[in-house]
């Protein structure tokens, strides 16, 4: 599948995973199968779903999953930097807890990845 994926694809996604390390196995097979096609990898969108925990917001009953990248927003940030560098263009993150308060926390752990990534 990748071979095609290498040869005609616009965009590929893999998915669920929590920190980038366990999604490295995946990313080096899609890069070999670009290599082996002669493929710019900059040709192709690679998109990531990732498992995102904030332990403190769990509550009684959250489902929490095995696989999932999980901290404060800071720690959060942190990962999501590390998806960027692996080369990921787009992230899709299943938030646990799914409450406001978690989503909260999301979006602070984006801001901090913008602002690092800005230029001085």
């Amino acid at each position: 599948m990748l071979r095609l994926v290498a040869e005609h694809a616009d965009a590929w996604n893999a998915a669920w995973f929590g920190d980038v390390s366990q999604s490295r196995s995946r990313l080096d097979d899609l890069h070999s199968a670009l290599a082996d096609a002669g493929r710019d990898p900059a040709t192709i969108t690679i998109t990531v779903g990732i498992n995102v925990v904030f332990p403190d917001l769990v509550g009684p009953g959250d489902e929490v999953p095995e696989r999932a990248h999980r901290g404060t927003p800071k720690e959060i940030a942190t990962g999501l930097a590390a998806y960027a560098s692996a080369g990921v263009d787009h992230l899709v993150a299943a938030v646990t807890p799914s409450t406001p308060e978690a989503m909260t926390a999301l979006g602070e752990a984006a801001r901090l990845v913008r602002e690092t990534a800005r230029p001085a």
